[in-house]
């Protein structure tokens, strides 16, 4: 499927994680123990239909010691595995009725993914834009969910500052 013109346009570009929340089926609020306390991420649209995320702990006791790749053990490499999720693919519209604000996305097939369960897979995203939005003075949020058999995953994105 194609990514229309119209929500190319409106989600296309880079978005900067800002807060994730994961709620089970009874609306309680679930650890995010794997991201850590203040996780960094970015998401990218290429309005060709194209994306790529990454999203990643910043929490200490996440991080290895040793910051040269030559040197990192296996643990290391583990350790940050744990710790971090990057994908990439094709980007697709999966709702007929998706607007430029309001819809549902997929990531997909992946071509990479450092969840090789994922790998050719279809990531179903919903999602929700709100534009100009007060709490960011101004810039886009992107609101992406995903409702699984045990809850709900959300992430909060805002558009990356064009200057």
């Amino acid at each position: 499927m194609v990514l229309p013109n119209h929500i190319a346009t409106s989600l296309g570009g880079t978005w900067l994680f800002i807060n994730q929340s994961q709620v089970d089926l009874n609306g309680n609020i679930k650890s995010r123990d794997n991201f850590g306390r203040h996780p960094v991420g970015q998401i990218i649209y290429d309005p060709a239909g194209y994306m790529s995320a990454s999203i990643s702990s910043t929490d200490p006791e996440h991080i290895p010691p040793t910051r040269n790749p030559d040197e990192a053990t296996d643990a290391d490499r583990a350790l940050m595995s744990k710790h971090s999720l990057a994908y990439s693919g094709q980007l697709h519209v999966e709702w007929e009725n998706s607007t430029a604000t309001v819809g549902r996305l997929i990531h997909g097939p992946l071509v990479m993914s450092s969840h090789t369960s994922w790998l050719g897979t279809n990531q179903s995203r919903n999602y929700i834009l709100t534009k100009n939005a007060s709490e960011t003075l101004g810039r886009d949020i992107l609101h992406l969910w995903l409702k699984g058999s045990d809850g709900t995953a959300n992430l909060y994105w805002v558009r990356a500052d064009a200057s």
